[in-house]
């Protein structure tokens, strides 16, 4: 096992700006608007000592004005974006079991990782698969990240792609890299 396999691993914090921007976490400057308020009506009323009935009262209040949802808050609330979240989670773990391995290269610890990068890429594969959960806005970048992400899935697996640490450093930049993109 290589000791130094991805030691990238520990810029994976920066990563994880990187995927909350992808992922439309930023914070925003837009307000999110109130309900408006429809009739709100008083039903008639008996009370049992005296016997009197009070007339319905109905106050209306005039509707709330409303602000342009945020694309990137809809495309969050969205399939597509929740699939990106789950997705950006399995980064995550992987992320987190490769600095674990770099430091403890056992044999459980790289059969995690291992798990963890096919775990990556049956996510992107099935992002990519399904129109309906790829963006928009900017959805040839957005497809090219996941590649990128695939391609590193595919060089932590062993076999004819198992990539040399040098190999791997640069695959896991070059994803990260790629998943500085605005989605919605």
């Amino acid at each position: 096992m290589r000791r130094i396999r991805l030691a990238a691993a520990t810029a994976a914090v920066a990563a994880v700006a990187a995927i909350a921007a992808l992922s439309g976490c930023a914070t925003t400057d837009h307000a999110t608007a109130a309900a408006p308020h429809t009739a709100i009506t008083h039903s008639a009323t008996t009370h049992p000592a005296a016997a009197t009935t009070h007339p319905a009262a109905a106050t209306t209040h005039p509707a709330a004005p409303t602000t342009p949802a945020d694309p990137a808050i809809l495309w969050l609330a969205s399939a597509g974006g929740q699939a990106q979240v789950t997705f950006n989670q399995e980064v995550d773990a992987l992320a987190g079991d490769l600095e674990i391995e770099a430091h403890a290269p056992t044999v459980a610890n790289h059969l995690i990782f291992e798990a963890d990068a096919r775990t990556v890429r049956a996510q992107a594969d099935k992002i990519l698969a399904t129109s309906a959960l790829l963006p928009t806005v900017n959805r040839a970048a957005y497809r090219q990240m996941l590649h990128r992400f695939i391609t590193v899935a595919d060089m932590l697996q062993p076999g004819a792609d198992y990539g040399t640490t040098s190999q791997d450093y640069t695959a896991w930049w070059a994803a990260l890299n790629a998943s500085d993109i605005a989605v919605s």
